[in-house]
């Protein structure tokens, strides 16, 4: 629920795992990490979120996809050297930046923020050599900043080529 409801806030979450040795250990993990007390409200939040929210929940999917859609827009129109990649069940999207910046995104990224004003994560941060060429933007925010952002990065792309 933490993802979906925004409730991480709770530390409450589901973990649905068949295997008994694996789950002997996730327990322990948890404990190790005292990460185990439920917070008083988290039972109550999370009920109410999964029995009463999912007309916020569908809405919250349809403004991420407009923000998805609207970021493949924008990139195919004003900054076609981004090849977005396909949206899957999360919100945040994948770019292949290797056309602007071959395999040095976290350089690329540092530009981004030092020029643009824009914080973007290098793919590098998830996977050392699945991710060179890639960034990742999120997309759980109001669309104006998205597209704020967008047009920033724009600017800073036109002053480079300039």
């Amino acid at each position: 629920p933490s993802k979906s409801f925004n409730t991480a806030g709770l530390q409450m979450a589901n973990v649905i795992c068949t295997d008994r040795e694996t789950r002997r250990r996730i327990d322990r993990a948890i404990n190790i990490n005292e990460v185990c007390d439920v917070n008083p409200f988290a039972p109550e939040a999370v009920k109410a979120a999964y029995n009463d929210s999912e007309d916020w929940l569908d809405e919250l999917n349809e403004y991420l996809w407009g923000n998805y859609t609207a970021l493949c827009d924008f990139a195919a129109k004003h900054l076609p050297q981004w090849r977005v990649m396909p949206l899957e069940g999360t919100y945040l999207a994948w770019i292949d930046v290797s056309r602007v910046c071959g395999d040095n995104v976290v350089t690329y990224c540092e530009g981004l923020f030092r020029h643009a004003k824009v914080w973007l994560n290098p793919g590098t941060m998830y996977g050392a050599e699945s991710g060179k060429g890639y960034l990742r933007i999120n997309l759980a925010c109001p669309r104006s900043i998205l597209l704020e952002a967008l047009n920033r990065i724009k600017t800073y792309e036109t002053e480079k080529r300039g």
